[in-house]
């Protein structure tokens, strides 16, 4: 899961105050994607720092990031706005990360859990560029047309690889999950500052 922007069930261009409301209920919300950024960037660290490790330590590591992305987008699916196509899409895809998240904490071979795992970004990266193509004129949307041709090109790599060997999945996972992580670590501060600048102007109005 990579932070996606909600779309307007309005088919027609957003208005100024449509976009400044869009930004304020995104931006109230910075800290949690911060989180998950950091959470990301840690993780795919690991991976890469111990690419030999067992099938089940690299497991349990993509297994506690599918998870955590599962969760973020199955909530977002209830609480962020959209229109319902979209909700109904990231719940899906939600739900379907977290259950692989759960297959990939039982340590089957590397075959099996790259399965799930290539299946996880895949899915993801779909929703997430279906998003970003529907999202005409709303910010956001070059990030999330990045991240989720990112994460489908990830995903078929994974599942297409002839034999993938541990370490070639911990590699292509680790360099992933630090891509990702630092995009939305930087995507985080950006939605601060735009927050902070809106909160400061509309103080200026009132004062006005």
């Amino acid at each position: 899961m990579a932070y996606t922007t909600p779309v307007s069930p309005n088919p027609e261009p957003p208005t100024e105050d449509d976009i400044k409301d869009m930004l304020s209920q995104i931006g109230s919300n910075w800290g949690v994607v911060l989180a998950f950024g950091i959470l990301t960037l840690l993780i795919g660290i690991a991976v890469m720092a111990w690419p030999d490790s067992t099938v089940r330590i690299i497991g349990i590591l993509l297994g506690v990031w599918l998870l955590i992305s599962g969760i973020f987008s199955l909530v977002g699916s209830f609480t962020t706005g959209g229109d319902t196509g979209s909700r109904v899409l990231m719940g899906i895809a939600g739900a379907i990360a977290i259950i692989l998240g759960v297959l990939c904490f039982r340590g089957d071979g590397v075959e099996i859990l790259a399965l799930f795992v290539g299946i996880g970004w895949l899915l993801q990266g779909i929703f997430q560029t279906i998003v970003g193509a529907q999202a005409k004129g709303q910010p956001g949307r070059g990030w999330d047309l990045f991240l989720g041709i990112l994460g489908i090109i990830a995903g078929v790599i994974v599942l297409v690889w002839p034999a993938p060997s541990l370490l070639v999945l911990a590699w292509v996972a680790g360099i992933w999950l630090v891509i990702l992580g630092i995009v939305t670590i930087v995507a985080a501060f950006r939605l601060r500052s735009v927050a902070e600048k809106m909160d400061t102007q509309a103080d200026d109005s009132v004062v006005i």
